[in-house]
């Protein structure tokens, strides 16, 4: 029976162990998610204050404000997960605590007793007496062999006791660090949310100042309308005749495989299969393994640009300030430095080099049945036809407004459908 009960202490200390474990692991997921988020307010902090040095408020700007609004929020929810977290780990701890203490204490009682009665028994009955009192062998030895259990039951107490005292020692050191912790998480808490409240004044100050311009942010938001149905236009237009292209190669390819098939039987004696005059067939061989290796690529490709922040992502949304209008994204716009270099997220062949008149450039990269589409371009460094390497330079990203930053960009289709480029590039 206590042997029973030794090994469910112990299973009970493995279980906590684990416990805490997990515990961790969930608070170093939180941490690395706090450590991305405030280096993304990094970045965004020295985009805005670039776009500082021009006096003249941009739409861009906006942009960049409530992205840095939208992550510190992140943060501030981030690090009160974490505290709730480390809240529940300190309840957690403190009855765990209580409950080693109170198996310690019943462990040390029962060693002690032990003690005593061995200290009692010492000179009224020794061990060699006891076996040679002994009315037979098989008496005696029975008598050994229970002093020897009896011995190898207290060196078990005393190892369990120094193992739960071990336990003990390192629950309680491990709630003062989490408390200390959870002290200076609050702490940060509040500082962030005071940075976000003038943050917010700074956005509302933004926000009233560009209100006063809605005829001239109208005209730019129809231009921009404009210039993306064109850009659509010719992005349709390029697709279209990548897929003639090749369905064509893929037929041909197909008729040629089922004439060497025919010849072959010929060659053989044998009956010469049916030739299909029209084979159904979309891709070739080599086109479907290149969007295979594209494809498995999803979450992991690079970004455009070495710096950024997305401050405009896939679908509808808000106009960020004339009320009561929406504007469709079919890709994501990424702010980054004045200038930046826009870079290939996988190997491909340039489709196609569009130039907008009266706006900027755009840069087609196929890869299989994907397309990337690269546009706000100032200027473009390849031509169609040119092979392109992940990482290589394809153009330079063009400057908004203000001329103090770039905004750069990035769609992603399949065929005829978009896909969100959000989900495609590393986070």
């Amino acid at each position: 029976m206590k042997r029973a009960t030794k090994h469910l202490f112990l299973l009970f200390l493995l279980l906590i162990q684990g416990l805490n474990s997990f515990g961790q692991s969930s608070r170093s997921e939180l941490e690395r998610k706090k450590l991305a988020l405030q280096k993304e307010i990094e970045i965004t902090n020295k985009l805005i204050n670039e776009t500082k040095k021009n006096k003249n408020l941009s739409l861009g700007q906006l942009k960049i404000l409530n992205k840095k609004l939208d992550d510190r929020k992140r943060l501030i929810n981030t690090i009160q997960q974490e505290v709730g977290m480390l809240s529940t780990t300190i309840t957690s701890n403190g009855e765990k605590i209580k409950e080693l203490q109170a198996e310690l204490d019943r462990l040390k009682a029962s060693y002690s007793k032990l003690i005593r009665q061995a200290y009692l028994t010492r000179n009224q009955e020794s061990a060699l007496m006891l076996l040679f009192s002994a009315k037979d062998v098989q008496q005696a030895y029975k008598r050994l062999y229970y002093l020897r259990k009896y011995n190898s039951y207290r060196r078990e107490q005393a190892l369990l006791i120094q193992t739960s005292q071990d336990e003990l020692n390192g629950r309680v050191k491990q709630l003062r660090t989490d408390l200390s912790t959870k002290r200076d998480l609050l702490g940060t808490e509040e500082r962030q949310k005071q940075v976000l409240s003038v943050e917010k004044k700074e956005q509302e100050q933004t926000l009233t100042q560009l209100q006063k311009r809605e005829k001239s942010l109208k005209k730019d938001l129809a231009k921009k309308r404009a210039d993306a149905k064109k850009l659509d236009g010719e992005i349709q237009r390029v697709i279209e005749r990548e897929i003639t292209r090749e369905r064509n190669r893929a037929m041909a390819k197909a008729k040629s495989d089922a004439e060497a098939a025919r010849k072959k039987a010929v060659a053989a004696g044998k009956p010469a299969p049916e030739v299909v005059k029209e084979p159904e067939v979309r891709v070739t061989t080599e086109t479907r393994a290149l969007s295979g290796k594209f494809e498995s690529n999803k979450g992991r490709l690079p970004w455009p640009v070495d710096r950024g922040v997305i401050t405009e992502s896939f679908g509808t949304h808000p106009h960020p300030v004339l009320k009561g209008i929406t504007t469709n994204n079919n890709g994501i716009n990424i702010s980054s430095s004045p200038g930046a270099n826009v870079k290939a997220i996988y190997d491909g062949e340039v489709s196609g080099v569009i130039t907008i008149p009266g706006s900027n450039m755009a840069v087609i990269l196929k890869h299989g049945e994907y397309l990337t589409v690269y546009s706000n371009l100032a200027s473009a460094s390849v031509s169609k036809g040119q092979k392109i390497s992940a990482g290589n330079s394809i153009g330079i990203a063009d400057r908004d407004d203000s001329g103090n930053k770039s905004e750069a960009h990035l769609e992603i289709w399949k065929g005829k459908i978009k896909l969100n480029p959000g989900e495609w590039i590393s986070r």
